[in-house]
């Protein structure tokens, strides 16, 4: 593996993005059950019964954004690891691997910030450029292949 790594800078490259979204994927994660153990706001009738604790009606908008949040790195870090993978694969120029690779990671950091803010037309502007380049990646790993 030291060799195929030393030999690719893009996929070297892609790791280090790779590991990055994945903690701050943890991250957002473990962010939603802080505020839903600060709030007293628990997911399941087990969480309240574990607590001593009747549940509670409705939902928290905070809690509800912030695993939305989640929930939306799911939907979009996800396919960005495959599309990535094969992207560097194709032994692409370093500067285009750190424009796509960096770029994307970069935007999906800041879109979660501005998710969890509530940040309009922000958090747009940060999913937009993170599916552009996303499909940069994309269409540039189809025509090497094809």
């Amino acid at each position: 593996m030291d060799t195929l790594l030393a030999n690719n800078a893009a996929l070297q490259l892609f790791g280090i993005v790779y590991l990055i979204l994945v903690l701050k994927m943890v991250a957002v994660g473990a962010y939603t059950s802080v505020r839903r153990i600060r709030g007293g706001v628990y997911a399941t009738p087990e969480d309240y019964a574990f607590q001593g604790l009747q549940p509670k009606a409705g939902v928290s908008e905070d809690i509800e954004r912030v695993r939305r949040a989640h929930q939306n790195d799911l939907e979009n870090i996800l396919p960005f690891f495959g599309v990535g993978l094969f992207y560097a694969l194709t032994n692409p120029s370093p500067m285009a691997a750190r424009i796509y690779f960096i770029g994307y990671a970069a935007a999906r950091i800041l879109h979660s910030i501005f998710y969890i803010r509530g940040l309009q037309p922000h958090r747009t502007v940060a999913f937009g450029i993170a599916l552009a380049l996303m499909l940069g990646m994309l269409l540039s790993t189809l025509v090497t292949l094809l």
